[in-house]
């Protein structure tokens, strides 16, 4: 390759696992930027040098960009952040001459997938309940109105749920089933939109290593049409969990709760700047304290189940994401089964120590 691939947000799930499979398949061509250094901590083993920058000021990326022709966005943080870090990241691309910036959007801008055959370019729904959701439309359509430029190509691609090791989908399921508060709605029947990490990290080199991709947008999620409960039951049987502790709930219509309420609190400005002024070690034993006092209920199976919008909205999805438009540009990027994914996610689930509640409330 001519220049650099940067991963702005190396220090994320997605992030770090792309920055390990690429070094560990001997790429050098690789440069991971993130915002503080503290980000480092999952891929310090790598020996990589990462760069330091904040993608929401595109003077300070643009620095860290130098010598990267490909721009990859996994940048996380708070709604509010996604459109504004997204205008930063294209802006500091189009400064150093990238020829191609790749986008990590999702599909939960759709809120659910509810027809067959959805086109990789639907418009994203600017109504979401969910402000996440929102934010990340706004940023598409952002980038859509930039995609008539001749330079940089700009490559959206729309992931489902991202699962495997570290993954807050596999770690939160667990930690249902194994407090006996899992649920499935209309007995599971719903499509479970999966892509393994590893599989998107190939998807996205895919991407990056094109010399002339075109504009566009992708859909991407594993191979096999896994229903939810194909899903809770293979990390069930695993956890030794029986599956017939998993809650029945009837598909009817959701009811908004104070759950949702305190969700769309946490989700807004105030919030984070609280959340921002408490030391990271009061935090952090502010979690022990509340999962040391939830211990009781987390070991009483058939404990009652919190079902969440998101939740429902997910497991009433009735159609898996069309990948065909990706793998006829890129080929079939999904090496890693749905087997071997549940058999890694297992390993990793014992080694940080699953059966323990208070440490599995801290690892959520």
């Amino acid at each position: 390759m001519a220049g650099g691939v940067a991963i702005v947000g190396a220090g994320g799930f997605v992030g770090a696992r792309l920055l390990e499979m690429s070094i560990l398949a001997g790429r050098s061509d690789v440069v991971p930027i993130v915002r503080a250094y503290r980000s480092v901590g999952r891929s310090a083993h790598l020996g990589v040098p990462h760069r330091i920058a904040d993608a929401s000021r595109a003077d300070s990326l643009k620095d860290a960009l130098a010598g990267c022709d490909v721009v990859v966005n996994l940048t996380m943080g708070r709604p509010g952040d996604i459109l504004p870090v997204t205008r930063s990241v294209h802006a500091a691309a189009v400064a150093v001459g990238a020829r191609t910036v790749i986008h990590m959007s999702s599909a939960a801008v759709y809120v659910r997938i509810d027809r067959p055959g959805l086109p990789d370019d639907a418009e994203p729904q600017l109504d979401h309940w969910m402000p996440y959701a929102r934010q990340k439309g706004m940023a598409e359509n952002f980038l859509r109105e930039r995609m008539r430029d001749s330079r940089p190509a700009i490559v959206v691609l729309r992931p489902s749920l991202v699962w495997g090791p570290g993954s807050p989908w596999v770690v939160g399921p667990a930690r249902e089933l194994l407090a006996g508060s899992a649920y499935l709605i209309g007995d599971g029947a719903g499509v479970c939109n999966l892509i393994y990490v590893d599989n998107l990290v190939r998807s996205v080199l895919a991407v990056a290593d094109d010399p002339t991709p075109a504009s566009g947008f992708f859909h991407l999620r594993d191979d096999e049409n896994v229903t939810w409960r194909e899903y809770y039951t293979a990390l069930a049987a695993g956890l030794g969990v029986d599956p017939t502790t998993i809650h029945p709930v009837a598909q009817t219509s959701y009811r908004i709760g104070p759950r949702d309420a305190l969700d769309t609190l946490r989700s807004g400005p105030a919030y984070t700047w609280l959340k921002e002024r408490i030391p990271r070690e009061t935090r952090t034993l502010l979690k022990m304290r509340l999962a040391l006092a939830r211990r009781p209920e987390r070991e009483t199976l058939h404990a009652r189940p919190v079902v969440t919008r998101a939740m429902w909205d997910l497991q009433s999805t009735r159609y898996p994401l069309p990948i065909d438009a990706f793998r006829a540009a890129y080929g079939d990027r999904n090496e890693t089964s749905f087997s071997s994914g549940i058999a890694a996610s297992l390993a990793w689930l014992r080694f940080i120590g699953v059966h323990d509640p208070g440490l599995l409330a801290l690892s959520a």
